[in-house]
């Protein structure tokens, strides 16, 4: 719903939409789709990629997190400021989401794949891939990055920190002076 309540606008306008009618609205958009795309596997439709890349993301998270937080610990220190508890939870979510975007892209690509005039017909994950990197190339898979990584970074770096923080509080480790 969401990344079509964000497109919608775009591609209505290409669809010549009336003077004066109003975009459809959120219920309006999900009983659409579930009466005109296919019932209620229109509504899940992309989470084959989604699931594919939680693991992988996840994982390469909580690994880069724990390369990057001994870079970022000064040397006779335990752990790093909360400084570098961003630096290091912007690092790991930026590398983790480069290396799983082509899910997101996939995902995206799937969830308006019925929608007319987008332009994305495909028949599975394979066609998907392919016809990306064939008519797009490899960059394909990796359109919109740069505000994604935007997003991803500073809301990784805040997460770790909030982590890192109310583990040490809970354990009572915690230090005002944290910064």
């Amino acid at each position: 719903m969401r990344t079509r309540l964000s497109i919608q606008s775009a591609s209505f306008s290409s669809l010549k939409r009336a003077e004066g009618e109003k975009l459809p609205g959120m219920w309006s958009l999900l009983v659409n789709m579930y009466k005109t795309e296919g019932g209620f596997p229109a509504l899940y439709r992309g989470i084959i990629p989604t699931v594919a890349g939680v693991a992988p993301y996840v994982g390469l998270n909580f690994m880069v997190y724990e390369m990057a937080r001994t870079k970022f610990t000064p040397d006779g220190q335990k752990d790093p400021s909360a400084l570098g508890k961003l630096g290091a939870g912007a690092v790991s979510g930026a590398v983790a989401q480069t290396i799983t975007y082509p899910f997101d892209v996939l995902r995206r690509r799937f969830q308006i794949n019925t929608m007319s005039g987008m332009g994305y017909q495909y028949s599975g994950i394979f066609d998907a891939v392919s016809s990306i990197v064939r008519t797009e190339g490899v960059r394909g898979m990796y359109k919109g990055i740069v505000p994604n990584l935007l997003k991803v970074a500073p809301s990784m770096a805040s997460s770790w920190l909030s982590f890192e923080m109310a583990r040490d509080m809970l354990m009572g480790k915690w230090n005002s002076g944290f910064l």
